[in-house]
């Protein structure tokens, strides 16, 4: 079997640390099971955005702070070129919802 890195003792950089452990790993599951071809995630992204949406509020962070720790998450992980391009659709889908939740709560 192909064995991704996908970060695995990944936590969250120093200035992020309000991002939640839980939350990582959470996020660190669903990709691996997304590369591994199962693509029902929604409740995943939901519960993910509403995670990482609840932890921006709870450490007063704009949206923008919370869009560069989205992004630096992802890329913690080291994706392959091959991996980056399968989970480009699972990447936009949790940023929308996320943001999305950011504004609703």
């Amino acid at each position: 079997m192909d064995e991704r890195p996908l970060g695995q003792n990944l936590t969250p950089p120093r200035e992020h640390g309000w991002i939640p452990v839980a939350t990582v790993t959470g996020l660190r599951e669903v990709v691996a099971r997304y590369l591994a071809g199962g693509r029902d995630v929604d409740k995943d992204v939901e519960h993910l955005a509403s995670s990482l949406a609840a932890a921006a509020h709870a450490g007063g962070h704009a949206p923008e702070r919370l869009l560069i720790a989205i992004r630096e998450l992802w890329r913690d992980f080291a994706f392959s070129q091959h991996d980056r391009l399968q989970l480009a659709a699972l990447y936009d889908r949790l940023v929308r919802r996320t943001i999305d939740r950011y504004y609703e709560d």
